[in-house]
């Protein structure tokens, strides 16, 4: 068996490429590469983005497999050259004493091997350090898992997504520009209605997604399905376990601001935000009438994420629960 040694080389701020081995996935990501050597073990490796485990012989991004086979091949054929090499030369010695019969030998030109170390991509901005085993890892745009531990970070999952629902409500304007251009007024109207409609339902899932993990942290039960996109059932959660609700944090106002823009998101996600009977019974809404269309504005979107990461902030304060 023949053995290629491969040197590895981090980038400037020291991290290694990596990528998803999940053919569905590919997400590539950074790891510090003394992380990666003493911390990752050989037998467990998460994908930060969709929480893949594989062995740790599987994250090879497609460029760093690329230039191992290059230096595979290279090493193949010089060393092939060079076992012809002898042999030939071995054959030509032979026959130099031959009166009736001499092989002479010229080499061609070699295939040269140098075993150059594998580099990584320029470095990125985001760095991310593990707040259970201390991993650091690179990622751009979000990311959920650790890479060493899988820990899923309740907090930093639910900044990231109120910051990239913000991000996308800052550029509703130029959106609606460019699909104006792209398509005509009317259809870049209503592509970004739909735009922040969909915002109001991720401000939702984000914070149900935030609110189990931190109940799961704090309590170490699991809420029912779907218990935290309803304010009174989630807030009610907290109060039963630590002795306080959402009001600890929340004003009457911010409190009746969310219960009313839950189930706005609701009457969208189950009905294309026509008003029925059920939603007139449960809001109180004078507003409209059964059979109209909601109208949700960038401004009301923007209001609910900022008492949104009020409330988060506040849920992030509660001390897990000591057992007795």
């Amino acid at each position: 068996m023949i053995s290629i040694p491969v040197t590895l080389q981090s980038d400037e701020n020291g991290y290694f490429d990596r990528e998803c081995p999940n053919e569905n996935c590919l997400y590539q990501f950074k790891i510090k590469l003394k992380d990666w050597e003493d911390k990752v073990s050989d037998e467990e490796v998460h994908c930060p983005m969709c929480g893949h485990v594989d062995t740790s012989d599987k994250w090879w991004t497609q460029d760093q497999l690329e230039q191992i086979q290059k230096i595979a091949s290279n090493y193949a054929m010089n060393y092939i050259q060079a076992e012809l090499d002898k042999s030939f030369r071995r054959l030509e010695r032979s026959t130099r004493s031959n009166k009736f019969f001499k092989i002479t030998y010229k080499p061609g030109k070699r295939v040269s091997f140098i075993n150059n170390p594998i580099g990584q991509m320029p470095e990125w901005e985001q760095e991310i350090t593990c707040e259970k085993c201390g991993t650091t890892y690179s990622v751009i745009g979000s990311a959920y898992f650790c890479p060493c531990c899988g820990y899923n970070s309740a907090s930093s999952s639910f900044s990231e997504s109120l910051d990239t629902i913000q991000k996308m409500l800052d550029s509703v304007d130029q959106m609606k520009t460019l699909f104006s251009e792209k398509y005509d007024y009317d259809k870049a109207e209503t592509m970004c209605r739909s735009m922040i409609e969909g915002s109001l339902g991720d401000c939702v899932s984000a914070f149900q997604k935030f609110a189990e993990r931190r109940y799961i942290e704090i309590t170490g039960k699991n809420a029912r399905v779907n218990d935290f996109q309803i304010i009174e059932k989630g807030s009610n959660l907290f109060r039963s376990a630590v002795g306080y609700g959402y009001e600890k944090w929340l004003s009457e106002y911010e409190l009746g601001m969310l219960k009313l823009y839950f189930q706005r998101r609701h009457l969208f996600e189950h009905n294309n935000g026509m008003v029925d009977e059920q939603y007139l019974s449960k809001t109180g809404e004078t507003n409209y009438s059964v059979g109209q269309r909601l109208i949700i504005r960038k401004n009301e979107v923007e209001e609910v994420l900022k008492i949104l990461k009020k409330l988060g902030d506040g849920i992030l304060s509660i001390s897990p629960i000591q057992e007795a």
